[in-house]
């Protein structure tokens, strides 16, 4: 993966899986022999507990960082860290806005359920256009899906009929992503050949594919 890639995982609700979406996709870049680093911007801290658990997230770094100064920390971190993922607090601050301006990319995790999607519509263009003169990079994922299910084809439809580009790959709600947080790891680490960590990989290649059309304009 480019150097100096930061990624913001920001939501407009709370409870969408945001801090597993990050956790996820960081072990994953670990154990596929990458450098990803984690800024947790989240007051509830949910990055720093679980790398206090037993497998630490396969030992990538977690910086604490819920301050203004989160986009000097993730430019800093970097330098030698690629990617650099950046758990946000599950409403508007100051850290949150800042780091979706420092990212190259945001995902943001959407549950597929009626509320999330209505706090979506009704925020995400005054939150994803206008930061410094830019337009942000963003791309929406479902979270805690029932694969296939009626809802969650309605969720991903009401999404792409209102414009939001969308990851094709979801995260399932599945027990394996609770267990393994028990133990301060993921299911790419607890069970590598389980359907949850094909997910995982398959989103984890997804991201990587926007990040590098993101990044282009800028490396050319």
């Amino acid at each position: 993966m480019a150097g100096g890639a930061i990624i913001a995982v920001a939501t407009l609700k709370g409870g969408s899986g945001k801090s597993t979406l990050a956790s996820c996709l960081a072990a994953h870049w670990r154990l596929a022999g990458g450098q990803p680093a984690l800024i947790d911007a989240d007051p509830q801290r949910s990055l720093v507990r679980l790398a206090r658990r037993e497998q630490a997230l396969a030992g990538v770094p977690v910086i604490e960082n819920s301050r203004g100064t989160v986009v000097a920390t993730a430019r800093e971190e970097a330098l030698r860290h690629s990617p650099v993922i950046v758990d946000t607090a599950g409403f508007r601050t100051a850290a949150t806005l800042a780091a979706m301006t420092v990212a190259d990319l945001v995902v943001v995790p959407v549950k597929p359920s009626p509320l999330d999607v209505d706090v979506m519509l009704d925020t995400a263009d005054a939150l994803f256009s206008g930061q410094e003169g830019r337009r942000l990079k963003f791309r929406c994922v479902l979270t805690q899906t029932t694969r296939d299910s009626v809802i969650a084809r309605h969720i991903r439809s009401e999404l792409v009929g209102a414009g939001f580009p969308l990851f094709e790959s979801e995260l399932v709600n599945r027990i394996a992503y609770g267990e393994a947080a028990l133990f301060g790891a993921t299911p790419s680490m607890t069970e590598p050949r389980g359907a949850a960590a094909r997910e995982i990989a398959a989103l984890a290649e997804e991201v990587e594919q926007a990040l590098s059309e993101a990044r282009a304009p800028h490396e050319s």
